[in-house]
């Protein structure tokens, strides 16, 4: 018998899902059931195809528009989405930018420890709570020419690990992607189209394609299941096998 993931009761917040990774992952959530809750700063009008979108796929999602790079607005967007649900059993720190040192470390540093120390006592209280980072294969490569991206994503690596340590005997998993070339608005302001990016990327890949949102959600998806219970302090590359064996 075909085992299949069900998320149904589960409500979960993922931050900078108006599109790429965060959008995927947001979408793929509700189709196993789960009431969603999208952060993001975009306008409604932006986000409202989005949210459509979604609630093709499953529960109507619900939106909260907070600027995550201030502690303040984290802890808001925890109180809003318990006051509308009244629960969080999910966390997905997707929340990316290519930016100055000062917006970088804001968003990949400290809104992920603010929003998943807004979380924190909830979820312990519960006795149990999954929280995903997403952070890069740069901080093992080197890679991408940005030295603000990389130095603040292995600021999120180095958080999944101190989280998962602290958090655990709370009843609290938590884990982290680490994806490498995925097709994105962030890496095609490198290229004049998608055909120039493959063509000097897929010679790398021992898989021979690029990486796509729904990849790295797949991963997510995993690890908010039954599934992955004993599995803690994981950083798990999805990169075709590029950093590897590539």
């Amino acid at each position: 018998m075909a085992y299949t993931i069900d998320l149904d009761g589960k409500v979960a917040i993922v931050t900078g899902a108006a599109k790429g990774i965060g959008k995927a992952t947001a979408n793929l959530l509700a189709k196993a059931g789960a009431q969603v809750v999208i952060d993001d700063i975009v306008s409604q009008e932006t986000i409202k195809p989005v949210l459509e979108e979604i609630g093709q796929a499953g529960k109507p999602p619900f939106y909260i528009q907070k600027d995550i790079s201030l502690e303040e607005n984290c802890r808001e967007l925890v109180k809003e989405t318990l006051d509308q649900f009244g629960r969080i059993d999910i966390l997905v720190n997707n929340a990316g930018v290519v930016a100055d040192w000062d917006k970088s470390y804001a968003i990949h540093v400290k809104a992920l420890h603010f929003c998943s120390e807004a979380v924190k006592d909830h979820m312990a209280e519960r006795g149990s709570g999954r929280i995903i980072n997403i952070t890069s294969t740069c901080v093992l490569t080197g890679g991408t020419g940005i030295p603000q991206y990389v130095a603040t994503k292995a600021g999120a690596y180095s958080l999944t690990r101190y989280q998962a340590k602290t958090y655990a005997p709370l009843g609290i998993l938590v884990n982290a992607v680490m994806p490498a070339v995925i097709m994105s608005d962030m890496i095609m302001t490198r290229y004049a189209s998608e055909e120039e990016m493959q063509a000097h990327y897929i010679p790398q890949m021992p898989v021979r394609r690029i990486g796509y949102p729904e990849d790295v959600a797949n991963v997510v998806l995993f690890l908010c299941s039954d599934l992955s219970s004993f599995v803690n302090g994981e950083i798990i590359v999805a990169d075709g096998g590029r950093m590897y064996v590539g």
